[in-house]
């Protein structure tokens, strides 16, 4: 791709900088590849205040880097632009934060279009009929009032300014990469959105993207997301500058803030934002609820969930509502949404996983240990495993169970308890052994363990959560 940048060209696949379009000026010069990704780093970013921090993860990512590097590399740039730090017209240095791009940018091709459009224009423009005139003056009253109803509707979003055809294709094809299941799908849709965010700097959607994309890059890693949480604030919050009642974006800000941040107060508002503004997303509704579960606001939880099974078909036996209500120890509501699920997938993975955890929470070990009998067979447990876990119960019940898959077993995988470390500390937990689940949970506090968010709630940690190591483990606003 070939922008305008100040009264420079770049190509931004080769790196090469000129005076014109062609490159074949005697003073053409080539940016190195790091200095290239920085500059496209403050392209995106253009007009805004770029931090350190966002420009180190950016360009050196998973690297462990000092300052002095961003310095040689806007040295180099600046020297390639012919910039002057002192007096800029290209990037200019924000003292404690980082640098801001200040020049113009434009596809190359932009302004060579205008110019066509405009010479063919005037070749061929002809004296217009009074039937020709008054035609166009109708279709410009028209369209002046669609214009105005549009502007004036309810929920209509009048800030995005749509690119070009051809960057909203590009944009589309990135948004269906990213619902493929692979990481060089996933990679190939952020480089399309940052593409995006350079030839149409206005189009607030595909800085969501962005951040969509990066931390789907980053799934299963916690702690990257959380180092990388001010580049996902910046990109958002450039987009709600551009577009400020887009409420995927507030949606995405919350869950940020939430699943990443751990950051409740932030969370909160951004979901209630989003709700407020697509009150018929049923989907934003349940992670409301969730949040709201996780922050003790049980009554507030209640209402989202009832909204989203009003909204969403799906809702109607989802087993994750039947998991919100054993949460809140409603074990009779549980047990009511439980049983929409019985009926219409009685052999499924999920129905055995809730049904085994509401049980355990009522005290019917028997009807547990069923369904944890079910689910091991899934997870394809031998006879002679399946005898042993057996045998435990018989003798020492769930504890006794917990305790051989813990010590024993050491199962590695999922069955409902979700992954070690935090499934030893919830086996360790029912097994009576509480310092050795303190220190797991300890371990999954390190790995920022999104799963910890309801550690307040849950009722596999009643027993714990006055322990001195963990208490305030979770910076929620509980009531």
């Amino acid at each position: 791709m070939i922008i305008r940048l100040g009264e420079h060209f770049l190509n931004t696949a080769t790196g090469a900088l000129a005076s014109d379009h062609k490159f074949d000026h005697i003073n053409s010069v080539k940016l190195d590849h790091t200095a290239l990704e920085l500059l496209l780093c403050l392209i995106r970013y253009k007009g805004n205040n770029v931090s350190k921090t966002v420009m180190l993860n950016e360009v050196w990512p998973n690297k462990v880097v000092t300052e002095d590097v961003l310095s040689v590399a806007i040295s180099h740039i600046r020297k390639a632009l012919g910039d002057n730090a002192r007096d800029p017209s290209y990037i200019k240095t924000i003292p404690s934060v980082g640098y801001r791009l200040i020049a113009n940018v434009t596809e190359a091709n932009e302004e060579s279009d205008k110019k066509s459009k405009i010479e063919s224009t005037l070749i061929n423009k002809a004296k217009p009929s009074i039937k020709v005139s008054l035609l166009k003056l109708a279709v410009v009253v028209v369209l002046s009032i669609f214009l105005i109803v549009i502007k004036d509707y309810p929920g209509a979003d009048n800030s995005i300014e749509l690119p070009s055809q051809a960057a909203i294709n590009h944009y589309q094809k990135g948004r269906y990469l990213l619902t493929l299941d692979d990481q060089s799908s996933w990679q190939s849709a952020q480089q399309i959105f940052e593409d995006t965010i350079i030839t149409a700097p206005n189009y607030a959607p595909a800085y969501r993207e962005l951040v969509n994309v990066k931390t789907k890059i980053l799934t299963n890693d916690s702690v990257a997301k959380y180092k990388n949480v001010d580049e996902y604030y910046t990109l958002l919050n450039k987009s709600l500058l551009i577009s400020p009642n887009d409420y995927k974006t507030h949606l995405v800000l919350a869950d940020v803030a939430f699943f990443i941040e751990w950051n409740f107060d932030l969370a909160e508002r951004h979901y209630n934002k989003a709700t407020e503004l697509a009150p018929l997303d049923g989907g934003a509704h349940f992670k409301f609820a969730e949040f709201l579960l996780a922050a003790g606001k049980f009554t507030a939880a209640i209402e989202h969930i009832k909204k989203y099974k009003n909204i969403e078909p799906t809702g109607y036996a989802i087993p994750s509502v039947a998991w919100i209500y054993n949460m809140m120890e409603d074990f009779d509501t549980a047990i009511i949404e439980l049983n929409k699920l019985k009926t219409l997938q009685p052999n499924s993975f999920a129905y055995h996983i809730s049904a085994q955890a509401i049980l355990e929470n009522m005290g019917d070990e028997q009807a547990s240990f069923d369904e944890l009998l079910h689910i091991f067979s899934e997870v394809n447990y031998s006879e002679s495993e399946l005898s042993k876990v057996t045998e435990q119960f018989i003798q020492g019940g769930l504890a006794a169970v917990n305790l051989w898959l813990l010590e024993e077993k050491q199962e590695q995988e999922y069955i409902g308890q979700y992954y070690p470390p935090l499934s030893y500390a919830r086996y360790a937990t029912k097994a009576g052994k509480n310092e050795l689940a303190v220190d797991y949970i300890l371990q999954a506090l390190k790995q920022r363990d999104t799963t910890l968010l309801w550690f307040n709630v849950d009722p596999k940690y009643k027993k714990l959560r006055q322990h001195p190591k963990l208490r305030n483990i979770i910076n929620s606003t509980i009531d």
